[in-house]
């Protein structure tokens, strides 16, 4: 499927728990922050609708203003501590009028090391709007991944931190190289990777 048919989703409404007091998607990673990567990366597609699921202004007032500076509809979740289901729900209801979009591909905004080839390697395996197609490392299941409209039903009914799990273990599984497809959760995270 073409990229202009789908809307890109990306989720960055975390709490950042388990990283400490610093909100990691600030954190510094290869000269910029975290998701800034993600969020630049996407924004270079020509997608049908940019969408970004982040917590209100006052929490994350420089992640707002890239946003909107590379053209994302900016959704408020207000709740994250509800999990990644709210987030997905609050895109889904967004998208959901938009009848171009055959389906939404849902990113994250902890996952700097994913190449613009492997987003386009998923919306070209999606086939129509029935097609569910997740990221793989060769064991699991993950996002980044493309789910077809007729399937928003199935994500608004989402609960809890989950996500869309259960869908995505179902779906065609593209594989690629496990180190673009890690997310940063903790500081050691950013220790590991960072370049020698």
């Amino acid at each position: 499927m073409r990229t202009e048919q789908i809307a890109a989703v990306l989720l960055a409404a975390g709490t950042s728990s388990r990283f400490g007091e610093e909100d990691k998607l600030m954190a510094e990673w290869r000269g910029k922050p975290v998701a800034v990567h993600a969020l630049e990366t996407i924004a270079s597609m020509i997608f049908a609708e940019l969408v970004a699921v982040v917590r209100p202004i006052g929490q994350a007032p420089v992640l707002h203003r890239r946003l909107e500076r590379r053209g994302y509809s900016i959704l408020v979740n207000d709740r994250p501590e509800d999990g990644i289901s709210g987030s997905i729900i609050r895109a889904v209801e967004h998208v959901m009028p938009m009848r171009k979009c055959r389906g939404i591909l849902i990113c994250l905004a902890d996952m700097p090391d994913v190449p613009q080839t492997h987003y386009n390697r998923i919306c070209l395996a999606a086939e129509d709007i029935r097609s569910v197609v997740a990221s793989t490392d060769g064991f699991s299941a993950s996002p980044p991944a493309f789910i077809g409209r007729k399937h928003f039903p199935e994500l608004l009914a989402l609960r809890g931190d989950q996500g869309a799990r259960a869908l995505l273990s179902h779906g065609v599984q593209i594989e690629t190289m496990g180190a673009s497809l890690r997310d940063i959760d903790t500081p050691d995270d950013l220790a590991e990777r960072r370049p020698e």
